[in-house]
């Protein structure tokens, strides 16, 4: 069996519709219900971005991060195809994000069933409970 090989990047060189292929492939709605306008917002106004392209350039991994520099540091989304998890591309991805904010106090709002994942590389679940609310400003509930 031939190893599939991954790289990774630190680019926005990503295609709306490669990017609703990658959301859609973990559950995170169909591909035709992402707008390529938004996606292109989406990733123009993050700061960071890294992603995973297997051997043949097909979008495999992606994260997102916010920062001030100083106080905070938010990871927007972390998503791997569910064909190439546990291979080591979301712990690389993380691993970018806290390279490039060290120092920075990182946190990220997993969902519950991959919040293991986190807590293995590091995080914690702090001693005062957070919770993560949230509103959908001006668009329907």
């Amino acid at each position: 069996m031939i190893k599939n090989t991954f790289q990774i990047f630190t680019d926005k060189n990503i295609k709306p519709t490669e990017f609703a292929s990658l959301m859609s492939s973990v559950g995170w709605g169909t591909e035709s219900a992402y707008d390529d306008q938004a996606i292109e917002q989406s990733l123009s106004a993050y700061p960071f971005i890294a992603h995973c392209r297997d051997s043949a350039g097909a979008l495999i991994g992606y994260v997102s991060a916010f920062s001030d520099g100083a106080f905070s540091t938010f990871v927007g989304e972390l998503v791997v195809h569910p064909e190439f998890q546990r291979n080591g591309i979301g712990t690389e991805l993380l691993r970018l994000v806290v390279e490039r904010y060290s120092g920075v106090p990182i946190y990220a709002t997993p969902f519950e069933d991959v919040q293991e994942f986190f807590l293995e590389r590091g995080f914690r679940i702090p001693k005062r409970t957070m919770s993560v609310v949230s509103q959908r400003n001006g668009l329907p509930a």
